[in-house]
This record gives C-alpha cells, sequence and structure tokens, in this order.
C-alpha cells in the first residue's frame, strides 16, 4: 500500500515539474504595432504581434488605461473596439502573462454633452447633489482624493463635494474677514481658486485684498496680502487690489491676477510676494513691467512653465514665459470667431485650464460658451451657443447664463460653475 502510494506521489510530482516547463517555455508576447492610429469611441483597433494566445478571456486590451471589449483574439492579431472618453493615450494590452505598452492613440472627439451637477436656485443649503444650494458659485478645484471644492462667492464660503455626491461648508459663514477653522473662518467674495499637492487650498479673497490658504482639517490662515493697495513685500506686508485669479506651479509657487493693478503676482512658498508681469491698465505684449493687462482674471501652467491667462477687457488670452516675456496667445478685439489661434475671438474670457494632452479650455463669458484650443492651435465652441439660458444638451443645445469657473476633474469631464444660475455644470467630451 505504502508503495502504490509512493508511486502517486512520484507521478503527481512529475505531472507537476512538466506543466511548469511546460508554462516556462511559452513565449514572451510582443506588441508591433496598432492600426488605425486614431479615431473616435468605437473605432476597431488592430493590434499586431506575437504569441497573444487565443482566448479573448484572458486578454486585456487598454486605451489610456480604460479597458477596451476586446472582440477577437488570434496568436498574431488583437482585435478591440476603443471605449467611450478613452481620450489620448498610450495603449496597453497584457496577454499571455505579459503587459505591453504600446503606441499612443488619438482619441478624437465626436460628441459633447452638458449636464447640471449641483444648484439650481440661489440659497445656500447642504446635502446631495439635487437638494444643495449655491450663491453664485465661482472658482472650482479638484483635491486628490476627488472631493471638489467650489468658491461659493455669495455665501462668502467654500463649500465641497464628495466623490459620492454630499455638499458640506468646508470652510467660511458670514462675509467678513476672519483666520479659523471651519465655518468660524469668513471671507469676503471669495473668487478663483487652486490646490498644491499636499491639498491645501489657496483662495483669492478678492474683497479682502487677500490670498488664503486652507488646510486639508479646514484650518484657514492669511498666506499673503493685507489692505487694498499694491505693494511686493513678505506675507501680510504685501497688498493686493481685487485679486481674482490664481494657479500654482510644480515648486509651489502661486500666480495671482491682481486684477485692480493689472498685473500679474508671484508668491513663493516663503510667502515672498512680488510682480512678474504688467503695469498699468491697457494692452502691450513685452517683457515683465513693460506688458499691459486690462483686468486680468483666470490662469493656468503649461508644461513648458508658461502661464497663460484670461485678459478680460483686452478679450485676449496672453501667455508668459518662463522667462516673463508677455506676448499675446490668441484673441484680438471684442467678438465671437473660432478657426487658428491668429483670427480667434473672444468676449470676456474669465477662467481657463489645460488637460494633459495639451488641449486648452476656456470660459468665454460673455459669449456664453465654453471654447477649446486643441493641441494643434485650432480653437472650437464645445458648449454653448452665444445666448444666456439653462439648458443641458448636446453641445451647442446647451446653454448657460454667466460661466465662470472651470477645472477636469479625476473623469476627465470638465466642471465649470454657472454663476449666473447657480449651479455647477459639467461637460462630457467623448
Amino acid at each position: 500500500m505504502k508503495t502504490k502510494i509512493k508511486s502517486i506521489t512520484i507521478l503527481l510530482t512529475a505531472l507537476l515539474i512538466i506543466s511548469c516547463s511546460k508554462d516556462d517555455n511559452i513565449p514572451d508576447a510582443t506588441l508591433v504595432s496598432i492600426s488605425p492610429t486614431s479615431g473616435p469611441k468605437t473605432t476597431v483597433v488592430t493590434i499586431s504581434g506575437t504569441n497573444f494566445g487565443t482566448d479573448p478571456s484572458v486578454v486585456q486590451v487598454f486605451f489610456n488605461d480604460k479597458e477596451a471589449v476586446v472582440q477577437s483574439v488570434t496568436n498574431t492579431e488583437i482585435i478591440a473596439k476603443v471605449p467611450a472618453r478613452a481620450y489620448t493615450g498610450a495603449v496597453k494590452i497584457i496577454a499571455n502573462n505579459t503587459e505591453l505598452i504600446g503606441p499612443e492613440f488619438t482619441y478624437t472627439i465626436t460628441e459633447t454633452w452638458v449636464d447640471t451637477f449641483a444648484g439650481s436656485t440661489v440659497g445656500n443649503s447642504e446635502g446631495n447633489l439635487d437638494n444643495a444650494l449655491f450663491n453664485y458659485p465661482n472658482g472650482v478645484v479638484f483635491d486628490s482624493q476627488g472631493n471638489l471644492f467650489v468658491a461659493d462667492t455669495g455665501n462668502h464660503s467654500i463649500r465641497k463635494i464628495t466623490p459620492d455626491g454630499i455638499v458640506s461648508t468646508f470652510a467660511g459663514s458670514t462675509q467678513g474677514f476672519a483666520d479659523a477653522t471651519g465655518t468660524n473662518a469668513m471671507f469676503n467674495f471669495p473668487n478663483l481658486i487652486t490646490i498644491d499637492s499636499q491639498d491645501n487650498l489657496f483662495i483669492a479673497d478678492t474683497f479682502n485684498h487677500k490670498i488664503r490658504k486652507i488646510t486639508p482639517n479646514g484650518e484657514v490662515s492669511t498666506f499673503a496680502g493685507s489692505t487694498e493697495g499694491n505693494v511686493d513685500a513678505t506675507g501680510v506686508n504685501a497688498k493686493f487690489n481685487f485679486p481674482r485669479g490664481i494657479t500654482i506651479d510644480s515648486e509651489n509657487n502661486l500666480y495671482v491676477s491682481d486684477t485692480g493693478n493689472h498685473t500679474i503676482r508671484k508668491i513663493t512658498p516663503t510667502r515672498e510676494v512680488t510682480t512678474l508681469a504688467g503695469s498699468i491698465l491697457g494692452f502691450q505684449d513685452g517683457a515683465g513691467a513693460t506688458a499691459k493687462f486690462s483686468t486680468p482674471y483666470g490662469l493656468v501652467i503649461d508644461k513648458e512653465n508658461n502661464i497663460l491667462v484670461a485678459d478680460f477687457f483686452n478679450n485676449r488670452i496672453r501667455k508668459i514665459s518662463s522667462t516673463g516675456m508677455v506676448s499675446t496667445f490668441t484673441g484680438s478685439s471684442v467678438g465671437y470667431q473660432n478657426g487658428p489661434l491668429a483670427s480667434a475671438k473672444f468676449k470676456r474670457p474669465i477662467d481657463i485650464t489645460i488637460d494633459a494632452n495639451d488641449n486648452i479650455y476656456i470660459v468665454d463669458s460673455n459669449n456664453y460658451v465654453i471654447r477649446k484650443i486643441s493641441n494643434n492651435g485650432l480653437v472650437s465652441t464645445i458648449a454653448g451657443n452665444v445666448t444666456q439660458g439653462v439648458e443641458d444638451g448636446a453641445g451647442s443645445e446647451a446653454s448657460f447664463i454667466s460661466p465662470y469657473g472651470i477645472t477636469i476633474g479625476p473623469d476627465y469631464k470638465l466642471y465649470t460653475t454657472d454663476a449666473g444660475s447657480n449651479r455647477i455644470r459639467t461637460i462630457i467630451q467623448e
């Protein structure tokens, strides 16, 4: 009996060794090419390579990390369909226990849809998305946990919307000025808003002429600024004149559009305030203080550390290079025109953001539309129709009353505040 059991054990061990040896001898998969390399959602893409196997159930394909439907697999070819909202990014496959990164697939936007995310009539109430009320919301930004923060300007507070759709007041209460924690703090028409890598919020507290900081646990302090004025100095010794726009670079330097002084100010992490560009009211390209702006608002920084500025009353998007040289990126006289950068026209651009693929989005406030500057330099309208309204719907069927702030969510949607309708709107591109 012992001899029989021993023989069975030896046989099973031998089979296991043969099986493992067989797996070890399977050649690694390789990825050679994809075709086509661009297209909209539902595009059927052929991925060529070797050693993919023949079982679709064990093969995965991702476009920019969004999983696709695998339609068929042979040892040398995978057929997959591009999922909606994949957007531009690398193709990845997992086949034959091998993960492979392929070339980039350029996603083409064919549809845009606008929805109301939160808000309705003017008010100040918390709860779920359907019940929450805002009062002229302006700036919006996401933290690393997917919470959306809203500068609820007319309520003089910063609101928080969790990923599961619960709205609360994060900081602020009645109109005024007070550094404190949570609702014990006070703001005076907080405007645009940015965030650093540690989830500290920075707010242009416009009518207090200050830049305020809010830690993740809700502690509000004055980062820079005091009374109305125009003084370069450190922290509260500096002075601003109705600051409205704010952004941050990778080294935690803040850039502020000091609208009343018509300048762009820089604040280092040690709170040293200097004037980066601009001087008196006007329009002029040039270096530093020789340049002129007319009530600059929203700011954003691109991958080359250029600052793009929504120059509100000049109806232009200005560009400040890393060396401080100011130029006109696009726009000219007031108007509404799509097309190449040199011929595009805007009417009171107010905020601006940029995605991972260098597409720029502009809130063109007095045209009541959201514009897009693609990474190949073409200006288009993705939402709104140059008439005021509060309609959700596809692209030009949608309408806004007073669009203001804009940001990009972790879900790739655009989130924009429609201040005049007291709503947060989403824009889906697919």
